[in-house]
């Protein structure tokens, strides 16, 4: 490939990715002698596509902004067939700055969504909707700024998402619930994505969740988004209001479009950081230094709340702020010291002196009954007036129960699982020997979905642990805190702790013990740890995600395709290995016959797919 001429000016010389519809190059246009990005159409695409791809591409042309991803030319090769050219952006995709600097602060995701809205305000001023607004398609250049990417590839991925039964398939968890329900989309439904995305910079997931995409599909349709604020406490409340608002599911209840979207965030920023232009400029400069410098004032601020709280009596409620403390700081010292600290609430106080001084008053009155059983008149008319009062003794500690790290924990409901692509799967039913986490009371925590191949943002910021808001105390136990990407159920020598990423930290007895992790679509992970009494130990792991095996049936003698690069010749020696996710499956004939299907591979499945219909 390396060398190859395209349309006689633009030389590729490396290919940087590929998706269901296009792969992307880096190319150098022989012609300004300039470095550029061609991206080129699968083959064996509907030619009425090409077309289309083609008048979107014109429109996309005309939208000049920092902001939009600039589209430099459109042609067609003999060789390779429809091409769009573009600028090249050195630097890396807002999933992927995400992952690197998470946990995200509240700052950075006001200040991402900012630039993201100036980028569709440009586009819906000219009568331009995106359709396709996620994580994926917004570049982050080197130095700034941030580029909203894929207009043309999006309208496209439009029509090719129909099935012949009319269903939406795809980045289902960033659309919008008319979009899903009637196909109807307008600027707003960008501003819907756009609200998803600001979620999952903050959560670490997305605010839907399924098990398959019809089951996610009914969710975002019919359930009403959960509260930012509930999902990760201490979520400053204008951006939490800003974000339940863009995520309405009646689209006349989000912001109008771009431009409106755009002003709230402004005022966000404002309160937040000053102004959003220093603060975008200071922030490109140097990312990881401006969001640690952010997440060090967002720890202090979490941590003094939680010690109010608990100074407040509200051990629950401070239990959350200190786990999210937890979360931007694992291990800390000062954080594990207030969650092993089992607050007297004012309700523990009551009860437990009440009982006290009950306990003290029958205990009297026993004491009287049996003088004046023994006593003469005139002593017994001086017993009571010669008892002092008596001050109840200090409250003991909480009246909260913690099991033992070996006993039973309490039953729950299990929490959802995630597919490495996010999308959550609840267990009908759970083994009866699985052990579930201890948990803060709190509002449903979904864990992240997507029906796509899109990897989930770490789960270090994905929700509020769940661990017991008063765990006993260090002495004699060991601490293992967990972190894994995507989601893992932890099991400490074969019985389940619970699953990652509602729970964070695990409590060990002194000795050997036998760790695994555990995820059906993924490679388990086992090891054997050592602990002692008081040790804290960490484990952050990546799960390495399943190929699916996939057994292709097509006409003899066809080439087969996926992704539109060429695989072999039908039939093929054995099952395709597909990465998580969706691909396209072609085949052409010798004759000139197309068949072609989009295939939703799943992890560790064994499946076998014949080819559709022909088409030319």
């Amino acid at each position: 490939m390396t060398g190859e001429l395209l349309a006689g000016r633009y030389q590729l010389e490396q290919e940087l990715g590929r998706g269901g519809m296009a792969t992307v190059f880096l190319a150098r246009d022989l012609r300004l002698s300039r470095r550029v990005a061609v991206k080129v159409l699968h083959p064996g695409l509907d030619p009425g596509l090409a077309e289309r791809f083609r008048r979107e591409a014109e429109v996309v042309a005309s939208l000049k902004h920092p902001n939009v991803l600039e589209v430099h030319d459109f042609g067609e090769d003999s060789v390779r067939g429809p091409f769009l050219v573009c600028e090249w952006v050195q630097g890396e995709n807002l999933r992927e700055l995400a992952r690197r600097l998470s946990p995200v602060p509240p700052e950075v995701a006001a200040l991402l969504g900012w630039e993201l809205a100036r980028a569709l305000e440009a586009a819906h001023a000219r009568g331009v909707v995106h359709r396709d607004v996620k994580p994926e398609n917004v570049l982050v250049a080197l130095g700034g700024p941030l580029k909203l990417a894929d207009f043309g590839i999006a309208a496209l991925a439009d029509q090719a998402r129909l099935t012949s039964t009319g269903a939406v398939i795809g980045s289902l968890a960033y659309m919008a619930p008319e979009r899903i329900d009637t196909g109807a989309w307008s600027p707003a439904s960008d501003v819907f994505a756009v609200g998803v995305v600001l979620f999952e910079l903050c959560a670490g997931m997305t605010p839907h969740s399924g098990a398959g995409s019809a089951r996610l599909a009914v969710s975002v349709m019919t359930r009403d988004a959960p509260l930012l604020s509930e999902v990760v406490p201490g979520t400053p409340e204008v951006l939490g209001a800003l974000v339940a608002r863009c995520l309405a599911r009646d689209a006349r209840d989000r912001p109008r479009d771009g431009a409106e979207l755009t002003v709230g965030l402004e005022e966000v920023l404002r309160s937040l950081v000053g102004s959003p232009s220093e603060a975008s400029r200071a922030f490109f400069v140097a990312p990881e230094d401006v969001a640690s410098g952010w997440r060090e004032a967002r720890f202090q601020r979490l941590l003094g709340e939680g010690r109010a709280l608990l100074a407040a009596g509200q051990g629950a409620q401070a239990a959350r702020y200190l786990n999210v403390a937890l979360s931007l700081r694992p291990g800390a010292p000062e954080v594990l010291s207030l969650l092993r600290t089992r607050p007297r609430t004012r309700r523990t106080r009551v009860l437990v002196g009440s009982a006290l001084l009950s306990g003290l008053l029958v205990s009297v009155g026993a004491w009287v009954a049996l003088r004046e059983t023994t006593q003469t008149p005139s002593e017994r008319a001086t017993v009571v007036t010669d008892v002092a009062p008596t001050p109840s003794p200090p409250a003991s500690r909480s009246n909260v129960t913690v099991p033992e790290p070996d006993a039973p924990l309490p039953a729950r409901s299990p929490p959802g699982k995630m597919t490495p692509g996010g999308a959550e799967v609840r267990p009908d039913a759970v083994s009866s020997s699985a052990q579930k986490p201890r948990v803060v009371p709190s509002r449903r925590l979904a864990p992240p979905q997507t029906s796509s191949a899109q990897a989930p943002l770490p789960p270090a910021t994905a929700t509020v642990p769940t661990s017991d808001p008063s765990p006993a105390p260090a002495q004699g136990f060991a601490t293992l805190t967990v972190v894994t990407r995507p989601w893992a159920e932890v099991f400490v020598d074969g019985q389940s702790r619970g699953y990652t990423p509602r729970i964070r930290e695990v409590r060990l007895s002194p000795g050997t013990h036998r760790l695994r992790f555990d995820n059906p679509l993924c490679e388990p992970v086992e090891e054997v740890l050592q602990v002692a009494a008081g040790e804290t130990v960490s484990r952050n792991l990546s799960l390495r995600v399943l190929d699916a095996e996939v057994t292709l049936v097509a006409p003899v003698a066809a080439r087969i395709f996926v992704d539109g690069v060429e695989v072999g010749v039908a039939p093929l020696r054995g099952p395709l290995k597909l990465a998580h996710g969706a691909h396209v499956l072609s085949a052409r004939g010798p004759g000139g016959l197309v068949l072609r299907q989009t295939v939703d591979a799943v992890a560790g499945t064994r499946t076998t797919v014949v080819l559709g219909s022909p088409s030319r």
